[in-house]
């Protein structure tokens, strides 16, 4: 049965990708899992409040080993795909993200928070990884920028319906049931793995080996990535602290976790601006360069963190949340190619791998910051200090980088999407 809808699938229209059924299923199954961990990792600070009797400091730094896991699931992932398949690896990360959810609903002590924590940030970014990598291979060459930009609505719709499944399960059933409900979503998108059709690779004729030169080629990457990664990181700070702690921190001053105007919809303001944004701003880096757009959109987040850190109800925090979408819409864009422009075809993918590992390094980060601040003082000022790090990376771009002219980065870079663009 599922070789004949495979077939089915396969033969789809090829004039447009976008217009085909296993495109969709892939949308689907990446929607899926953004839902899953931003209902999940809201959830947490409260599932270690009420659950293990534990403190921020603790749920920042269990929010936090997902962020770790990611980076290492990554490449990993990636390496396994091309020789395993893609399938076997995506399903293998899906089954791994639905035991992860299990021993959060089904073993509440802090050694099953802590593996099922780890278990899905190295089982959701797997698949995640290779959903994205059986997109690019599915897609013509010159469909990709397409597919890619519409894919990656998949991410901020899943973020905008994560956090109010979350809110609204909790307020009835507890946290554990959001778990089991996450666990659920997990399965659904093993069942969506499972209808797309083989994607068409080529052969692997030799083993890959690191050339003599391969350190000189990583510290090259390296050199080319890190201003633009260490932007990259404190602005993802940002997000982490908002997934980690946005609830808790509204709550603290009043505003119900669920409910049309309850803080859970504050996420949906936020992927709404970021969402909408993006349609406006899509061509700012190549008409003002992508110096210019990092460091507006570095202000943006600035001002959006510090009123996030300051709202005392819902349409000032929906304010915040507005100012950070529009700030992130063209962030990663800018900071692409920002990162691009000095790598070259021999180091290109080392360089932006360690560049996306800046993001998960942020991630990370900012629900620690959260965590920790939080433990010794309060939520507002962990906004704050996370408004501050911005300040931060606004000097380091403005001292460390130098703008080309918008048309040269253009061309250099037409090939450079961001996914989630």
């Amino acid at each position: 049965m599922w070789s004949s809808i495979q077939r089915r699938l396969a033969t789809s229209s090829a004039a447009d990708i976008t217009r085909t059924v296993p495109f969709w299923l892939i949308f689907i199954a990446s929607a899926l899992g953004g839902m899953t961990n931003s209902a999940s990792t809201p959830i947490i600070p409260i599932y270690v409040e009420e659950t293990l009797g534990g403190g921020s400091e603790l749920s920042g730094t269990i929010i936090a080993l997902a962020a770790v896991a990611s980076m290492i699931a990554m490449p990993i992932a990636g390496m396994l795909g091309d020789k395993k398949g893609y399938r076997t690896i995506a399903l293998f990360g899906s089954a791994l993200a639905v035991a992860a959810m299990l021993i959060f609903a089904l073993v509440p002590t802090l050694w099953g928070a802590s593996i099922g924590r780890i278990m899905f940030g190295l089982g959701n970014a797997a698949a995640m990884t290779l959903i994205m990598a059986w997109l690019i291979a599915m897609a013509a060459p010159a469909q990709r920028g397409k597919a890619l930009s519409i894919y990656g609505l998949s991410v901020w719709i899943g973020l905008a319906l994560g956090p109010q499944l979350s809110a609204a399960i909790n307020d009835a059933t507890g946290p554990q049931t959001v778990f089991l409900v996450c666990a659920g979503l997990e399965i659904v998108t093993v069942a969506v793995i499972l209808m797309l059709p083989r994607p068409v690779l080529p052969p692997v004729t030799q083993s890959i080996t690191l050339p003599h030169s391969g350190v000189r080629s990583a510290w090259a990457a390296f050199r080319a990535v890190w201003v633009p990664g260490v932007v990259a990181a404190a602005a993802w700070c940002g997000e982490g602290l908002m997934l980690g702690f946005l609830i808790v921190h509204l709550g603290g001053v009043g505003v119900a976790a669920s409910g049309l105007l309850g803080a859970a919809s504050v996420f949906g303001v936020f992927a709404v601006s970021v969402i909408g944004a993006r349609m406006v701003l899509a061509s700012l880096p190549d008409r003002i360069g992508p110096r210019r757009a990092a460091a507006l959109s570095l202000v943006a987040l600035t001002a959006g963190l510090t009123t996030l850190g300051l709202a005392q109800d819902f349409w000032v925090a929906s304010g915040g949340a507005v100012l950070i979408g529009v700030g992130f819409s063209p962030l990663y864009p800018s900071l692409t190619m920002l990162a691009t422009r000095d790598l070259r075809t021999r180091n290109r993918a080392l360089g932006l791998g360690m560049f996306s590992s800046f993001t998960s390094i942020g991630y990370g980060g900012g629900a620690l910051i959260g965590g920790f601040v939080i433990a010794i003082a309060n939520s507002m000022w962990a906004f704050l200090l996370v408004a501050a790090l911005q300040v931060v990376a606004l000097a380091v771009l403005a001292i460390f980088t130098h703008d080309d002219s918008p048309r040269q980065r253009a061309e250099e870079t037409d090939e450079q999407r961001d996914p989630a663009a």
